[in-house]
């Protein structure tokens, strides 16, 4: 692209101070964003910055706002304000666009560009050593993962150099509408699963429930997984094995306790609990299952777990062992 010496030079200033600023704001950012979001940076292109100013849109062409522009990429629209104070706290927000969290400039049958941006300068404490980075502005882009994967996946259908199309450009913003769509239900996916045509449950979901319910009501939240609902698929696999009611279960569990003055094993997880329990309190159906050769589900027995005496262990063929540590 043939670009004139004048805002060749303009571009080549800016980059300089952009560069420096870009390897500054993407340390803090990094440093300070949740580890679940993404985030990415740019300093814009010699070409990019050429058509930007012909547009004739740029009032103050050595001082473009987003020169340098990073994106924040949170998991939902809810934590969009989670990262609006970050990015607040962290640096001083001269302008925000939209200007209101509750306003908007499209109309309710149009779906264009509209992620939040905010115009930034870096915010620099006592400790701080002068810089002559203070003043300049820069874009920063609050996305969710839904509006970051609409942008990447649908860029060339609206951004193809070569050309351009009524009908692509239609599909992408179809998409774009499918996905605020979705935003919305993910968002208010408490409130609508409260309604009438999706508050039901199907067997599986009440059987991971009760296994929920119940391993709660036996062990403490410091010998819980975060991952409770996993823990309770496991135990529900299992019982459906063993074609055992949770009920059953929860006798057993019990009499464990009981029998160890009120506590579980320590050196056991609920489920190699579960397990243990099994072989002192079912000893010979739980035999019959681990080695009936036409069973597909597999029991996990680390070398925690004692096994009664006169078991032939070569004979479970549905048993995955844990050897002990040497």
């Amino acid at each position: 692209m043939k670009i004139s010496g004048s805002i060749r030079k303009i571009h080549e200033d800016q980059k300089a101070v952009n560069d420096r600023l870009k390897k500054l704001v993407d340390e803090r950012v990094v440093g300070l964003k949740n580890s679940r979001w993404h985030y990415e940076s740019r300093v814009k292109e010699l070409s990019s910055f050429a058509l930007k100013l012909e547009t004739g849109r740029v009032p103050l062409p050595a001082a473009l706002e987003d020169f340098f522009a990073c994106t924040l990429v949170v998991a939902n629209a809810a934590e969009l304000v989670e990262g609006e104070k970050l990015v607040k706290k962290h640096f001083t927000v001269a302008e925000r666009r939209p200007k209101k969290i509750d306003k908007t400039h499209k109309q309710s049958d149009s779906f264009p560009f509209d992620d939040l941006r905010m115009y930034a300068t870096l915010r620099e404490g006592l400790a701080d050593p002068p810089t002559d980075l203070s003043g300049i502005r820069f874009e920063v882009q609050l996305k969710t993962f839904l509006q970051h994967a609409w942008s990447i996946a649908t860029h060339d259908l609206l951004y193809k150099a070569e050309g351009v199309s009524w009908s692509k450009e239609r599909i992408a913003y179809q998409i774009k509408a499918m996905l605020e769509h979705a935003e919305i239900s993910i968002q208010e996916a408490e409130g609508l699963a409260a309604c009438a045509a999706l508050a039901k449950e199907d067997p599986t979901t009440t059987a991971i429930k009760s296994g929920i319910k119940l391993v709660k009501a036996q062990w403490g939240g410091d010998q819980l997984p975060t991952d409770i609902r996993r823990l309770a698929r496991n135990i529900t696999a299992l019982l459906e094995a063993l074609r055992m009611k949770i009920g059953r279960l929860e006798a057993i569990l019990n009499e464990g306790k009981i029998q160890r003055k009120g506590t579980h094993p320590a050196n056991l997880s609920p489920y190699g609990t579960i397990v243990q329990y099994l072989f002192d309190a079912e000893k010979e159906m739980l035999f019959a299952f681990l080695k009936d050769d036409k069973v597909k589900t597999k029991i996990l027995i680390p070398a925690e777990i004692e096994i009664p005496k006169g078991m032939d262990l070569s004979k479970f063929r549905n048993a995955v062992f844990v050897p002990p540590l040497v």
